[in-house]
């Protein structure tokens, strides 16, 4: 039987959890430490996938993930739930992806990344993110079952919304467009572990700083922002902390008598 945690926390990556540098700060190590003394589950609530973060994960000691912006749910090591975008569907986007817009895709689901082309566009965002471009596989997705696509563009992405009105499109940095189900989102995803474990009595906070965490911050009990949170997250913020570059994760556990 699962135990029930006291609380969740959950901890969007890029912008909070990991400072300017794409590291985790010493305090929120320590954080991440004292919550597991005190039985509340800290949790990775990201754009990226789980294969992206294992060695985060390892260094932290976090062993749960909302992954893809809620299209997997994985607590303690266990798949709880997967959000599948339909094959049909990929076929469309990626021939108008390729035949009107020459914007490459990436193909992820919770076990692996595989891209459509390794150019320019994968070069620059892979790099972006401090990471080897994956290998290049255009009919993965014919052979696998795929939780989310990106488009790798730095524009260009708003006629995709009136032709694929199933999926939704969220710009997550300046090189590349998430790309999932219609209704799936980090806060479907919370949903998803709560129903699924019976959690739905715990306590739970979420910590981010973008757009893809609006319907988390909508979903959790106490929504935390980082001071340097796009203003529309902050006006759905409980409280608004100290920035991902000086201690606002460990600032904000601390207020809210969780460490």
């Amino acid at each position: 039987m699962i135990k029930k945690p006291e609380a969740i926390v959950f901890f969007d990556l890029d912008g909070t959890l990991f400072n300017k540098d794409v590291d985790v700060l010493p305090s929120s190590y320590e954080a991440i430490r004292k919550l597991k003394q005190n039985n509340i589950v800290p949790m990775i609530a990201t754009g990226r996938t789980p294969p992206e973060v294992l060695d985060l994960m390892r260094d932290t000691g976090i062993d749960s993930i909302i992954g893809m912006n809620g299209q997997v749910v994985i607590y303690e090591k266990n798949v709880v739930f997967t959000n599948n975008i339909d094959k049909n569907v990929i076929t469309r986007l990626y021939e108008y992806s390729t035949r009107e817009n020459n914007i490459p895709l990436a193909f992820y689901n919770y076990k692996m990344m595989r891209v459509s082309e390794n150019g320019q566009p994968a070069q620059r965002f892979y790099h972006h993110l401090k990471q080897d471009v994956p290998p290049v596989d255009d009919e993965i997705y014919l052979k696998e079952p795929i939780q989310m696509l990106l488009l790798l563009c730095e524009q260009g992405e708003s006629p995709y919304h009136d032709k694929f009105p199933e999926l939704t499109f969220i710009r997550n940095t300046p090189y590349c467009v998430d790309v999932f189900n219609h209704g799936g989102s980090k806060g479907r995803g919370i949903n998803e572990l709560l129903k699924t474990q019976g959690f739905s009595d715990v306590p739970t906070y979420a910590f981010g700083d973008g757009m893809n965490d609006f319907e988390m911050f909508l979903t959790v009990d106490h929504p935390i922002a980082m001071a340097n949170a796009v203003d529309a997250l902050k006006d759905k913020a409980e409280y608004v902390t100290d920035n991902n570059n000086n201690d606002g994760i460990a600032k904000a556990l601390k207020k809210f008598g969780l460490i």
